[in-house]
Protein backbone atom coordinates (compact mmCIF):
# COMPACT_ATOMS: atom_id res chain seq x y z
CA UNK A 1 0.00 0.00 0.00
CA UNK A 2 1.61 3.35 -1.15
CA UNK A 3 1.72 5.94 1.56
CA UNK A 4 0.29 9.78 1.08
CA UNK A 5 2.29 12.10 -0.77
CA UNK A 6 2.57 14.80 1.10
CA UNK A 7 3.23 17.66 -1.13
CA UNK A 8 -0.80 16.77 -2.24
CA UNK A 9 -1.33 19.07 0.88
CA UNK A 10 0.66 21.80 -0.26
CA UNK A 11 -0.74 21.69 -3.71
CA UNK A 12 -4.30 21.52 -1.96
CA UNK A 13 -3.42 24.60 0.28
CA UNK A 14 -1.97 26.58 -2.49
CA UNK A 15 -5.02 26.47 -4.61
CA UNK A 16 -7.28 27.67 -1.42
CA UNK A 17 -4.98 30.22 -1.05
CA UNK A 18 -5.12 31.12 -4.63
CA UNK A 19 -9.12 31.00 -4.02
CA UNK A 20 -9.04 33.52 -1.08
CA UNK A 21 -6.85 35.61 -3.20
CA UNK A 22 -9.23 36.07 -5.78
CA UNK A 23 -12.33 36.48 -3.73
CA UNK A 24 -13.33 40.27 -2.87
CA UNK A 25 -15.12 40.16 0.54
CA UNK A 26 -12.35 40.36 3.13
CA UNK A 27 -14.48 37.46 5.47
CA UNK A 28 -14.47 34.54 2.66
CA UNK A 29 -10.82 35.32 1.72
CA UNK A 30 -9.97 34.99 6.11
CA UNK A 31 -11.98 32.03 6.03
CA UNK A 32 -10.29 30.44 2.79
CA UNK A 33 -6.96 31.55 3.90
CA UNK A 34 -7.68 29.35 7.31
CA UNK A 35 -8.63 25.99 5.38
CA UNK A 36 -5.84 26.48 3.29
CA UNK A 37 -3.37 26.64 6.78
CA UNK A 38 -5.17 23.88 8.27
CA UNK A 39 -4.88 21.42 4.97
CA UNK A 40 -1.12 21.86 4.90
CA UNK A 41 -0.22 20.94 8.23
CA UNK A 42 -0.13 17.76 7.11
CA UNK A 43 2.35 18.52 4.85
CA UNK A 44 4.57 19.73 7.81
CA UNK A 45 3.94 16.77 9.96
CA UNK A 46 3.99 13.65 7.20
CA UNK A 47 8.08 15.11 6.41
CA UNK A 48 10.79 12.31 7.34
CA UNK A 49 11.65 14.68 9.94
CA UNK A 50 8.47 16.99 10.50
CA UNK A 51 8.81 21.00 10.24
CA UNK A 52 7.76 21.84 13.33
CA UNK A 53 8.84 25.92 13.12
CA UNK A 54 6.72 26.25 9.32
CA UNK A 55 4.13 24.28 11.41
CA UNK A 56 3.78 26.67 14.03
CA UNK A 57 3.71 29.87 11.70
CA UNK A 58 0.80 27.95 10.15
CA UNK A 59 -1.21 27.21 13.31
CA UNK A 60 -0.66 30.94 14.15
CA UNK A 61 -1.40 32.76 10.90
CA UNK A 62 -4.49 30.03 11.12
CA UNK A 63 -5.33 31.28 14.87
CA UNK A 64 -5.24 35.41 13.67
CA UNK A 65 -7.47 35.19 10.28
CA UNK A 66 -10.33 32.86 12.08
CA UNK A 67 -10.04 35.43 14.93
CA UNK A 68 -10.52 38.24 12.47
CA UNK A 69 -13.24 36.10 10.79
CA UNK A 70 -14.99 35.68 13.93
CA UNK A 71 -14.84 39.73 14.78
CA UNK A 72 -16.09 40.06 11.11
CA UNK A 73 -19.42 37.59 11.57
CA UNK A 74 -19.66 39.60 14.54
CA UNK A 75 -19.55 43.41 13.14
CA UNK A 76 -22.11 41.80 10.62
CA UNK A 77 -24.66 40.90 12.78
CA UNK A 78 -27.93 42.93 12.05
CA UNK A 79 -28.26 45.82 14.36
CA UNK A 80 -31.51 46.37 16.35
CA UNK A 81 -31.95 49.96 17.35
CA UNK A 82 -34.33 51.18 19.65
CA UNK A 83 -37.14 53.49 18.92
CA UNK A 84 -35.03 56.63 20.03
CA UNK A 85 -31.95 55.32 18.19
CA UNK A 86 -34.10 54.87 15.04
CA UNK A 87 -35.33 58.46 15.67
CA UNK A 88 -31.76 59.69 16.17
CA UNK A 89 -30.85 57.88 12.79
CA UNK A 90 -33.85 59.44 10.84
CA UNK A 91 -32.85 63.20 12.07
CA UNK A 92 -29.06 62.75 11.66
CA UNK A 93 -27.18 59.86 10.74
CA UNK A 94 -29.20 58.60 8.06
CA UNK A 95 -26.21 57.86 5.67
CA UNK A 96 -24.33 55.93 8.96
CA UNK A 97 -24.75 52.04 9.05
CA UNK A 98 -26.36 51.72 12.53
CA UNK A 99 -23.61 50.18 13.90
CA UNK A 100 -21.30 52.96 13.33
CA UNK A 101 -24.64 54.94 14.59
CA UNK A 102 -24.24 53.28 17.76
CA UNK A 103 -20.62 53.89 18.35
CA UNK A 104 -21.61 57.68 17.63
CA UNK A 105 -23.96 57.51 20.51
CA UNK A 106 -21.89 55.56 22.61
CA UNK A 107 -19.47 58.78 23.24
CA UNK A 108 -22.21 60.46 24.45
CA UNK A 109 -25.16 60.58 26.67
CA UNK A 110 -28.90 60.14 26.61
CA UNK A 111 -30.18 63.10 28.86
CA UNK A 112 -34.39 64.85 29.34
CA UNK A 113 -34.56 68.43 30.56
CA UNK A 114 -36.99 70.27 31.93
CA UNK A 115 -38.73 73.31 31.54
CA UNK A 116 -36.37 76.23 32.57
CA UNK A 117 -32.96 74.45 32.61
CA UNK A 118 -30.56 76.37 30.73
CA UNK A 119 -28.33 73.95 28.06
CA UNK A 120 -26.63 77.14 27.27
CA UNK A 121 -25.61 80.85 28.94
CA UNK A 122 -24.37 83.42 27.69
CA UNK A 123 -20.56 84.89 27.69
CA UNK A 124 -19.83 81.01 28.68
CA UNK A 125 -17.92 78.52 26.73
CA UNK A 126 -20.16 75.43 25.84
CA UNK A 127 -18.38 72.49 27.49
CA UNK A 128 -21.03 70.31 24.96
CA UNK A 129 -23.83 70.29 22.74
CA UNK A 130 -27.11 68.72 22.75
CA UNK A 131 -29.18 67.21 20.00
CA UNK A 132 -32.58 67.17 20.53
CA UNK A 133 -35.40 64.34 20.19
CA UNK A 134 -37.92 65.73 21.79
CA UNK A 135 -39.10 69.04 22.98
CA UNK A 136 -38.18 72.36 22.57
CA UNK A 137 -35.65 74.88 23.40
CA UNK A 138 -36.14 78.85 23.33
CA UNK A 139 -32.19 80.83 22.56
CA UNK A 140 -32.95 84.05 23.98
CA UNK A 141 -30.35 87.33 23.53
CA UNK A 142 -30.70 90.07 25.60
CA UNK A 143 -34.33 88.94 26.87
CA UNK A 144 -34.96 88.75 23.10
CA UNK A 145 -36.46 85.95 21.66
CA UNK A 146 -33.93 84.91 18.14
CA UNK A 147 -36.17 81.41 17.99
CA UNK A 148 -37.70 78.07 19.10
CA UNK A 149 -35.31 74.91 18.33
CA UNK A 150 -36.85 71.41 18.59
CA UNK A 151 -36.16 67.62 17.26
CA UNK A 152 -33.42 67.35 15.05
CA UNK A 153 -31.79 70.67 16.00
CA UNK A 154 -28.40 71.06 17.79
CA UNK A 155 -28.18 73.71 20.81
CA UNK A 156 -24.25 75.05 20.51
CA UNK A 157 -23.98 74.42 16.72
CA UNK A 158 -22.60 77.71 16.54
CA UNK A 159 -20.39 77.74 18.84
CA UNK A 160 -18.77 74.34 18.19
CA UNK A 161 -18.23 76.26 14.34
CA UNK A 162 -16.56 79.04 15.72
CA UNK A 163 -15.12 78.12 19.33
CA UNK A 164 -16.81 81.67 20.76
CA UNK A 165 -18.26 82.10 23.71
CA UNK A 166 -22.13 82.05 23.79
CA UNK A 167 -23.89 85.34 23.25
CA UNK A 168 -27.25 83.38 23.65
CA UNK A 169 -28.78 81.78 26.58
CA UNK A 170 -30.40 78.27 25.97
CA UNK A 171 -33.86 77.30 27.95
CA UNK A 172 -35.93 74.31 27.98
CA UNK A 173 -39.28 75.53 27.21
CA UNK A 174 -41.05 71.73 26.81
CA UNK A 175 -39.45 69.15 28.27
CA UNK A 176 -36.67 67.30 26.34
CA UNK A 177 -34.63 64.27 25.32
CA UNK A 178 -31.64 64.44 23.74
CA UNK A 179 -28.48 63.51 23.32
CA UNK A 180 -25.47 65.16 24.70
CA UNK A 181 -22.04 65.22 23.51
CA UNK A 182 -18.93 66.48 25.52
CA UNK A 183 -17.04 69.08 23.28
CA UNK A 184 -13.48 67.82 23.94
CA UNK A 185 -14.75 64.04 24.03
CA UNK A 186 -16.68 64.54 20.47
CA UNK A 187 -13.54 65.93 19.49
CA UNK A 188 -11.02 63.48 19.85
CA UNK A 189 -13.35 61.08 18.22
CA UNK A 190 -14.06 62.94 15.07
CA UNK A 191 -10.25 63.43 14.81
CA UNK A 192 -10.05 59.64 14.07
CA UNK A 193 -12.86 59.26 12.61
CA UNK A 194 -12.77 61.61 9.42
CA UNK A 195 -16.01 60.42 7.41
CA UNK A 196 -18.02 60.75 10.43
CA UNK A 197 -16.46 64.14 10.83
CA UNK A 198 -17.45 65.34 7.50
CA UNK A 199 -21.18 63.99 7.79
CA UNK A 200 -21.27 66.13 11.38
CA UNK A 201 -19.95 69.39 10.02
CA UNK A 202 -22.44 69.07 7.09
CA UNK A 203 -25.18 68.58 9.40
CA UNK A 204 -24.16 71.23 12.30
CA UNK A 205 -23.58 73.64 8.46
CA UNK A 206 -26.99 72.96 7.87
CA UNK A 207 -28.28 73.34 11.65
CA UNK A 208 -26.68 77.00 11.67
CA UNK A 209 -28.07 77.81 8.36
CA UNK A 210 -31.64 76.80 9.25
CA UNK A 211 -31.28 78.53 12.29
CA UNK A 212 -30.20 81.93 10.67
CA UNK A 213 -32.80 81.66 7.76
CA UNK A 214 -35.14 81.27 10.65
CA UNK A 215 -34.02 84.17 13.23
CA UNK A 216 -34.39 86.61 9.63
CA UNK A 217 -37.90 85.40 9.46
CA UNK A 218 -38.53 86.40 12.79
CA UNK A 219 -37.04 89.63 12.56
CA UNK A 220 -39.26 90.39 9.18
CA UNK A 221 -42.07 89.15 11.20
CA UNK A 222 -41.43 91.73 14.17
CA UNK A 223 -40.66 94.48 11.55
CA UNK A 224 -43.74 94.48 9.86
CA UNK A 225 -45.41 93.80 12.34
Amino acid sequence: MNSINPNYFIHAGNVLLLVAYSVRDILWLRLFAVAASLITLPFFILQPKPLWAPLSWTVIFAGLNLFQSWRLLVERRPVKLTDEEEEVRRLVFQDLPPRKMLQVLSIGSWVTGEAGERLIESEKSAEAIFLIIRGKVRIIRNKQVLGDLSGGNIVGSALILSGAQAEVDAVVTEPIRAIRWEVETLERYLGSNPEIRIMMQQHLARDLAGKLASSADQSKTEGTS
